[in-house]
């Protein structure tokens, strides 16, 4: 008996150590947080995105994101996002309203859409501009 639980204890301990193991990995694991992009363009080709990006650089900067719609890769043109969508909302219809067109909307994105072309830095150092950052709180007042 003494044998049995000499070589059974020590393997039940470390069956029950694993177990433990991938059952907190698996509490733990996070789902994608849903991230809501204030769009002003959306393109087929990320080459028409990337002109269009371009083009509005005197004003405000725009990086280019990949997305899937209706089962095609388009390429939209995004100022800000957000972790909460009133707060796209609220900037949207605040301070963007003075740029927003037909074509400004939210894009609910499941995480962090990838970022494919950002604008050159205005600082003139050759850097570019980085990819959006969900912000926890409207810009707008």
């Amino acid at each position: 008996m003494k044998r049995f639980l000499k070589i059974s204890l020590p393997l039940l301990l470390l069956a029950f150590m694993v177990f433990s193991a991938t059952d907190a990995q698996a509490k733990t694991k996070k789902s994608a947080r849903t991230v809501y992009y204030i769009v002003c363009g959306s393109h087929s080709t990320l080459k028409q995105a990337i002109k269009q990006s371009e083009q509005m650089s005197e004003v405000m900067f725009y990086p280019v994101y990949k997305a899937t719609a209706n089962g095609k890769t388009v390429y939209r043109l995004c100022c800000q996002c957000y972790y909460n969508k009133a707060d796209a909302e609220k900037d949207l219809e605040g301070f963007l309203s003075s740029f927003k067109g037909d074509d400004w909307w939210i894009w609910e994105s499941k995480g962090l859409a990838k970022c494919v072309y950002r604008p050159l830095s205005p600082k003139g150092d050759g850097e570019r501009i980085p990819a959006l950052k969900p912000l926890s709180n409207p810009l707008t007042e």
